[in-house]
């Protein structure tokens, strides 16, 4: 096998891992803001676990996106704004321990 193959097959090899991942990122962003959602404005209380599972979600996806090569700049912001939208609505939700506490708008 030539080396001009052989990387051929590793770049081919790479963008489909590329592809996966992006997949998986954004799989675990929409798996951790339906989570958070869902906590969020539903009246049963957000135990600690589904927090977790929250900020499973976003550290999984703010770790896999700079493994990522060949992301075009409209994926990254579609992604960045994910991990952003997720993180102001981890940022409401309850730590473990604490009520949630309603304003008067809420």
């Amino acid at each position: 096998m030539s080396i001009a193959s052989e990387r051929a097959k590793l770049a081919s090899l790479r963008a489909r891992t590329d592809r996966q991942l992006i997949v998986l990122i954004r799989s675990e962003l929409e798996r951790g803001l339906y989570l958070a959602d869902t906590c969020a404005a539903s009246d049963c209380p957000c135990d600690g676990q589904h927090r977790a599972e929250v900020e499973l979600a976003y550290t999984d996806a703010l770790r896999l996106l700079p493994r990522i090569d060949d992301l075009s700049q409209a994926e990254r912001r579609r992604i960045e704004a994910q991990l952003s939208q997720l993180q102001g609505t981890l940022d409401r939700l309850p730590v473990s321990g604490q009520s949630r506490t309603r304003t008067a708008g809420a």
